[in-house]
């Protein structure tokens, strides 16, 4: 679970809690006030909310487990960091994990990991191997597999040659944060021009 998912379900349990409370007072004292009424939909609306925020993290992470059951297993190279600027966290943006790997077909490819880790935390360092699972586009990892392993062709994924343009397949994509559709490179990571949200296309 992220940092920020952390901070959702805690949010959630508060919102939760607080509506639950709210409930049992409301229904204590419902005889003395002739009824609840429509009163009760306010501290039943605070649970809804709480629970729809606890709901949104397990569902996001049976996503993620899916990614790695059912997906494509790869070692790849922890190559560089990128701003997750969707959101700040304590005033700040997380970053997440630019890895590069060769697919099936031993070509090149590029994806960026939602790690979502503080700037200035060590857990995945440059340089490092860590495996990753693709599922239909969607890329997921095991963050316990980081680690000192030296792959076949590793200066290749990690030198910073060029991309060649005639390899390059332009693919139609849709921004997750925004909605926005633009062109991007197929198997690499690309920026969003509207919002400046990066996604693996």
């Amino acid at each position: 679970m992220s940092s920020a998912q952390k901070v959702i379900v805690m949010v959630g349990s508060i919102f939760a809690g607080i509506g639950g409370i709210m409930t049992v007072i409301f229904v204590s004292v419902a005889d003395e006030l002739g009824g609840i009424g429509g009163f009760i939909m306010l501290p039943l609306g605070f649970v809804i909310l709480g629970l729809s925020f606890i709901g949104s993290v397990i569902v996001s992470n049976s996503k993620k487990k899916k990614i790695i059951k059912c997906g494509n297993k790869y070692a790849a190279k922890i190559y560089s960091y990128v701003e997750n600027t969707s959101y700040l966290l304590n005033g700040a943006y997380t970053m997440n994990v630019i890895v590069h790997y060769f697919d099936k077909a031993n070509i090149e490819r590029e994806a960026i990991l939602p790690t979502e880790f503080p700037k200035g935390s060590n857990l995945y360092p440059i340089g490092m191997t860590i495996d990753i699972y693709e599922y239909q586009g969607k890329y997921g990892f095991d963050p316990k597999s980081v680690r000192c392993e030296e792959l076949p062709g590793e200066r290749e994924l990690m030198d910073d040659k060029p991309v060649n343009p005639t390899q390059l397949q332009m693919v139609a994509v849709t921004c997750p944060n925004c909605g926005s559709s633009f062109q991007a490179a197929a198997g690499y990571s690309s920026k969003c021009p509207y919002c400046g949200s990066y996604l693996n296309s």
